[in-house]
């Protein structure tokens, strides 16, 4: 679980990023979700962790993914959403070359 706890902390703000990233208040995603606006309040705090169905929901709310708000790493999101977004012939690309892609220190291709 302690692999777990620096991810769990991570979520209430990269909530309220990708919220207000969409332009969004907290009262209007509420409301898109049938939710009353102290619980994403809550999700954005720490205080509470929003379900899974509600994560999904909060993520296609904003135009992410749950996988790209459950990223280890701030630096991941843009990259999980690439990918996510990523047209077939275009995410064989990536993974061509992130396999292709010589070990160096794990760095990603810079054409990603």
């Amino acid at each position: 679980m302690a692999r777990a706890e620096p991810l769990l902390a991570q979520l209430g703000p990269r909530l309220r990023r990708a919220r207000q990233d969409a332009n969004l208040t907290a009262r209007q995603a509420a409301e898109h979700l049938g939710l009353d606006h102290s619980m994403i309040v809550r999700y954005e705090s720490g205080a509470s962790l929003p379900p899974l169905d509600r994560l999904i929901a909060l993520a296609d709310l904003y135009g992410l993914t749950a996988a790209a708000l459950l990223a280890q790493q701030d630096a991941a999101v843009p990259v999980i959403v690439a990918i996510d977004q990523a047209e077939e012939g275009e995410l064989s690309q990536i993974l061509a070359r992130l396999t292709d892609t010589p070990k160096r220190g794990g760095a990603v291709p810079p054409a990603l």
